[in-house]
């Protein structure tokens, strides 16, 4: 199949703009990344709701990408669907614990090279860059989960073309 690449770069800033929503919202409109647990717990609900309800929802019905492999919502058996959910949920979790990890990484790393205090930010959390590495790691597993798996879940053969 032939995915426009224009499609899929404005797929990209659509999932761009709902990652740095989500982080505006969430992290800085809740104050939950004070507490560990209450990140770990609610950022990947959010993400996984905005994903699942808004950013997949408009992707497929407005640009021609790789997401219409999929089958339609409404062709879909219940456990189809709780199948979606679940693998949905889970790369959710995954991604929000890889940013959380990438910011952790960076932060240490600045500290290690300037020897400075371990309780300095100094790569604070903030929309823009949250939504550019949330949204990174996402396609890194979008790419896994096309090129790799809707193979094998679905017996499509004409992915090939990534």
């Amino acid at each position: 199949m032939d995915f426009p690449i224009k499609e899929e770069i404005k797929a990209f800033l659509v999932r761009l703009w709902f990652s740095g929503l989500v982080c505006y919202l969430v992290l800085w409109g809740s104050g939950i990344s004070n507490d560990f647990l209450d990140l770990i717990l609610l950022l990947p609900i959010a993400h996984f709701l905005c994903d699942l309800l808004l950013t997949n929802t408009i992707v497929k019905s407005a640009f021609k990408t790789r997401l219409n492999l999929q089958k339609k919502y409404k062709d879909m058996n219940s456990f189809q669907r709780i199948k979606v959910w679940i693998y949905t949920y889970l790369e959710t979790l995954f991604s929000v614990l890889i940013v959380i990890g990438i910011y952790e990484g960076i932060n240490r790393l600045i500290i290690l090279i300037r020897s400075a205090d371990k309780t300095t930010v100094f790569f604070p959390v903030e929309p823009f860059g949250y939504a550019f590495i949330y949204t990174a790691v996402y396609y890194i597993f979008y790419i896994l989960k096309y090129k790799f798996t809707l193979n094998f879940l679905q017996g499509r053969n004409d992915i090939n073309d990534f």
